[in-house]
C-alpha cells in the first residue's frame, strides 16, 4: 500500500508541475534558512570545547563600581593572581595569568614575519591543555625561553626541528625555542596565539608593575573541579580585594569557560547573556520562516483540494477508507517535503561561500556524517507529518457522491483556516521586516555616533622596536622632508584602542581616601594635532612649556564625571603628585563604539610609549608612499618589519557582528517576503480560477476592470492589515528588549511602523494584481463558453 501511494505522489506532482514547484521551492527556501542558521548556532555552541578541561576552567573577573558605573571585566592584577595560587591551592587545582594578544616580529635566519602571542605564569598551558608536537609545552619560565604553535614553527623553520633554535624577537632579543604544541582551532578563545613568553621578562621591561593589586592589566584564569566551591571561593576572595582596592568595591565573580563566548556580557555586576541572544534570534528567525514555508504548503494543498475532488470520490467508491487516505497524503507530503530538502541542500552550498564571508565562522554541511542523514530523514518525516495532516485529514474527508459531481466548494465562513493561516504568513513577513528595518537603523545610527578624531589617513604602525622609538623624531623628520608624511607620533596606546584604566585619582571635590578610576593613555606633544582632537576647552600639549611635563588633558566625559566648568587651577592627583589639567577634548570613541565613553586622561609621562600614529598626506599613490615610509622604517632597525592598519578600516572592524546580523537579518526577511509571495501568487491564481465565471458574468452585466480589480483584492489588503496589527506590538516589544543592549541606540518611532506597513502593503497588491489584472481584463466570452 506504501508503495502505491508512493507512486501515486510523485504521479500527483507530475501531473501539477506549477503547484509543486512552488511548493518545493516554498520549502527549500525554509529548509535554507533552517540549515544555515542551525549551522551557525552549533559552530556558536562549539566553542573552546577542544580544551580537555572545558568543564573545570574558571576565567576571574572583577566588577567594580566605576564613576557611579558598575562595570565587570576580565582586568585583574599580578598580586591577585599570586594570592591565588598561595591561599587557595586546596580549592583551585591550577592557576594562571597573561598578557593580552600582542603582535611581535620575529627573525629567525633569513625569514622575518610577525605573529601573535602573549606573556604567561603559571599553568597556562597545562590548564588549556595544549598538545605537544615536540619538545616540552609547559609554560616557560626561565628566562628568554617560550613555546611556539606548530603554525608559527613551520612558518619560521619549514620543515626542520625548531627545539634548540634561536629565534630574533623585535629586532633584539634572543629566544630559545623549547616546545612547539598543535595550532589551536578556529572555535576556540585562544584561536591563532602562536607564542607564549615568560611573564618573567615582561615584568623585567615595565618594573614596579607586579607590585600594585590596581595594575589590572592581566587575564587570570583558575581551574576549579568542584563546582559547588565557586559561590564559597567568589566570596573569599571578594573579601580580601575590597581591603586591597577600596576605590572601586571591587566583587569577584568565576566565570566559567563554557560561557565565555555565548554569555560575554555584564550589566550591573550580573551576567546579561551576550552573543546568546543572536543565537537565540536566529533559531528564532529559523523557525518562524519553516513555520512560514510549512502554511505555505498546508495552504496551496487546501486549496487545490477542489482539483482532487473526484480524485477522492473515485478511491472511496472503491472501497478505499479514511485511514487509508490520510496515509497516502501523508506519503504525498513526505515525499514533496524530501523533494524540498534536497533542494535546500543545494541552495546551502551556493549560500555558504557568502554566509562564511559574512558571519567569519567557516561552516559547512556535513555531509560525510551518519548523523546528519539520520537528522535529516527524522526531520523530513516529522514536518511531513506536521505540515501534510491538516490537508490529508481534509481532502479525505470529502463527500464521495458530491466530489463526484464536482460540486465541492472551499469553506467561506468568516474565519476558514485558510484566511487564518494567510494572515500568520503576513504577520510572519511583517515582524521580520520591522525587524530587519530598526536593526539596519540602528547600525547606522552607531556608524553615524561622531568618533572624536579625524580617521582619514591615519595608519596604526603595528611593528615597533626600541631602535625606532629612540630614533623617532630623527625618522619623522625625514619622513615629513620628503612629503611622506603630515605628522606622526608617539604613544602608549592607539588612539582607537584605550588600553588602560587605573585607580586613585583625586582632585578637589572627589574623595582623596578612596579616590576614582579614569582611562590612562601616554601621548607626545604631536598626538593631538597627528589624530585630530577637538578641543572644547584650553589648549594642547607643547614642547614650548617645559611645566606640560606635570600637566594632563582629560575628555570631555572625565570633564562631566568631575565637575568641571571652568580650567582656572584645577588639578588631577596620581600616586602623590599633581597635574594641571590644561584641556578638555571631546570625547574619542577608543572603546566599542556600542558603549558609553570612559572618562580618560592623556599625560606626557606616565606609560611607555611603544605605539606609533601617522598621519598619512592626501597622495594619490598611497602604496607607493607607504612602501617608502617602510623602506625608511627598515633602514633605522634591518630587523624591522613594516606592519600597519589603517584606524578607518580597524574602525568599521568593530561594526562586523552588527553588519553580519544585518546581512543575515536582510538575508531571511528577503526570503520570507519571497515565501509569502510565492504562496500568495499561487493561492491568488487558483482562487481567481475558481471565479472564472463569476468575473465573465460580472464583466457581462458592466462591472469595470478597477472594480473587478477591487473585488480580488480587498480580502488579502484586509489580510495584510490583521497581520501588520499582529506583528506590529509583537516586533516593538521584541526590537525593544534587544535595543536594550546598546548604550548608544535609537529610539522606536512610529514611522517605522508606517513604512514597514507600507511596504507589506504595497508588496501584497503587487502580488495579488498581477492575477486579478489579468482576470478583469480577460474575455468573459472564453470563460463562459463552456457552461
Amino acid at each position: 500500500m506504501i508503495k502505491l501511494f508512493f507512486k501515486t505522489s510523485l504521479r500527483h506532482i507530475k501531473r501539477n508541475p506549477w503547484n509543486a514547484t512552488i511548493n518545493i521551492i516554498g520549502l527549500a527556501l525554509g529548509f535554507t534558512v533552517a540549515l544555515v542558521s542551525t549551522l551557525w548556532i552549533l559552530k556558536q555552541f562549539s566553542f573552546d570545547k577542544n580544551f580537555q578541561n572545558y568543564d573545570t576552567i574558571y576565567q576571574v573577573m572583577v566588577t567594580g563600581t566605576f564613576n557611579d558605573e558598575m562595570s565587570t571585566g576580565p582586568s585583574t592584577s599580578i598580586p591577585l593572581a599570586k594570592w591565588i595560587e598561595s591561599d587557595f591551592k586546596d580549592e583551585m587545582e591550577k592557576v594562571t595569568l597573561s598578557t593580552g594578544l600582542e603582535s611581535t616580529m620575529f627573525k629567525a635566519g633569513d625569514k622575518k614575519l610577525s605573529a601573535n602571542g602573549c606573556y604567561a605564569l603559571g599553568k597556562f598551558s597545562e590548564i588549556f591543555s595544549f598538545q605537544t608536537i615536540e619538545g616540552e609545552v609547559s609554560t616557560p619560565t626561565d628566562a628568554n625561553t617560550f613555546i611556539i604553535s606548530q603554525s608559527l614553527a613551520s612558518r619560521l623553520f619549514g620543515s626542520q626541528s625548531a627545539i634548540g633554535k634561536i629565534v630574533q624577537l623585535n629586532g633584539k632579543e634572543q629566544y630559545l625555542v623549547k616546545g612547539v604544541y598543535a595550532d589551536l582551532p578556529h572555535n576556540s578563545t585562544f584561536y591563532q596565539l602562536d607564542y607564549i613568553l615568560p611573564i618573567a621578562d615582561y615584568l623585567v621591561k615595565n618594573e614596579g608593575i607586579a607590585d600594585g593589586w590596581n595594575n589590572c592589566y592581566f587575564n587570570t584564569y583558575v581551574q576549579v573541579s568542584n563546582s559547588k566551591l565557586i559561590p564559597t571561593i567568589e566570596s573569599k576572595l571578594t573579601t580580601v580585594f575590597k581591603t586591597k582596592l577600596t576605590d572601586i568595591n571591587p566583587e569577584i565573580l568565576l566565570h566559567p569557560m563554557e560561557k565565555w563566548h555565548l554569555y560575554e556580557s555584564f550589566k550591573n555586576g550580573k551576567n546579561n547573556g551576550g552573543q546568546i541572544q543572536y543565537v537565540w534570534m536566529f533559531a528564532l528567525i529559523s523557525c518562524l520562516i519553516l513555520s512560514l514555508a510549512c502554511i505555505n504548503f498546508i495552504n496551496l494543498s487546501t486549496a487545490r483540494s477542489l482539483k482532487r475532488g473526484k480524485e477522492v470520490g473515485v478511491l472511496k467508491s472503491f472501497g478505499v477508507n479514511r485511514k487509508q487516505l490520510i496515509q497516502g497524503f501523508l506519503v504525498e507530503s513526505v515525499c514533496s517535503v524530501g523533494i524540498s530538502f534536497v533542494f535546500s541542500i543545494l541552495f546551502t552550498l551556493l549560500l555558504l561561500p557568502w554566509i562564511n564571508k559574512v558571519t567569519h565562522a567557516q561552516l559547512e554541511l556535513p555531509l560525510s556524517s551518519p548523523l546528519f542523514y539520520a537528522i535529516s530523514f527524522a526531520g523530513i518525516f516529522v514536518i511531513g507529518l506536521l505540515a501534510g495532516i491538516y490537508p490529508s485529514i481534509f481532502l479525505s474527508s470529502f463527500n464521495p457522491i458530491l466530489a463526484l459531481k464536482g460540486k465541492l466548494q472551499l469553506s467561506k465562513g468568516r474565519f476558514q483556516p485558510r484566511k487564518v493561516m494567510v494572515v500568520i504568513q503576513f504577520a510572519i513577513s511583517i515582524f521580520m521586516m520591522i525587524a530587519t528595518y530598526l536593526v539596519i537603523q540602528q547600525l547606522y545610527h552607531v556608524k553615524e555616533r561622531p568618533i572624536g578624531y579625524n580617521n582619514q589617513n591615519l595608519i596604526n604602525v603595528i611593528s615597533s622596536s626600541p631602535e625606532i622609538r629612540k630614533n623617532f623624531e630623527v625618522l619623522k623628520r625625514d619622513l615629513q622632508n620628503k612629503g611622506l608624511i603630515q605628522d606622526a607620533t608617539l604613544s602608549s596606546n592607539f588612539v582607537n584602542r584605550l588600553g588602560l584604566s587605573g585607580g586613585g585619582f583625586t582632585w578637589e571635590g572627589n574623595d582623596p581616601i578612596e579616590g576614582s578610576i579614569l582611562g590612562i593613555c601616554t601621548v607626545d606633544e604631536s598626538f593631538g594635532n597627528t589624530v585630530g582632537w577637538n578641543f572644547l576647552k584650553g589648549r594642547n600639549f607643547s614642547k614650548d612649556f617645559k611645566t606640560d611635563s606635570s600637566g594632563v588633558i582629560i575628555n570631555e566625559a572625565a570633564a562631566k564625571f568631575m565637575g568641571l566648568t571652568s580650567l582656572n587651577s584645577k588639578t588631577l592627583s596620581k600616586r602623590g603628585k599633581t597635574y594641571e589639567i590644561l584641556g578638555v577634548i571631546e570625547n574619542t570613541i577608543s572603546e566599542s563604539p556600542f558603549k558609553s565613553i570612559t572618562p580618560t586622561a592623556y599625560f606626557l609621562d606616565f606609560l611607555p610609549k611603544n605605539k606609533i600614529t601617522i598621519r598619512l598626506k592626501d597622495h594619490e599613490h598611497q602604496s607607493q608612499t607607504l612602501k617608502a615610509i617602510g623602506e625608511k622604517f627598515m633602514a633605522t632597525d634591518p630587523n624591522l618589519i613594516f606592519e600597519y592598519t589603517f584606524t578607518d578600516q580597524a574602525y568599521a572592524k568593530e561594526f562586523t557582528q552588527m553588519e553580519m546580523i544585518r546581512s543575515l537579518t536582510s538575508l531571511f526577511t528577503g526570503l520570507a517576503i519571497l515565501i509569502s509571495c510565492l504562496g500568495l501568487y499561487a493561492l491568488v491564481s487558483f482562487l481567481t480560477e475558481q471565479r472564472e465565471k463569476e468575473i465573465g458574468i460580472r464583466k457581462v452585466l458592466g462591472a469595470s476592470e478597477i472594480g473587478l480589480w477591487r473585488l480580488l483584492s480587498t480580502e488579502y489588503i484586509w489580510l495584510t492589515l490583521i497581520g501588520f496589527l499582529i506583528a506590529a506590538p509583537l516586533a516593538y516589544l521584541f526590537m525593544e528588549k534587544w535595543l536594550e543592549n546598546y548604550v548608544y541606540r535609537i529610539s522606536i518611532n512610529w514611522s517605522i511602523f508606517i513604512v514597514t506597513g507600507s511596504i507589506a502593503l504595497l508588496i501584497t497588491l503587487v502580488t495579488v494584481s498581477f492575477q486579478a489584472i489579468k482576470a478583469a481584463l480577460s474575455n468573459p466570452i472564453d470563460t463562459l463558453r463552456n457552461e
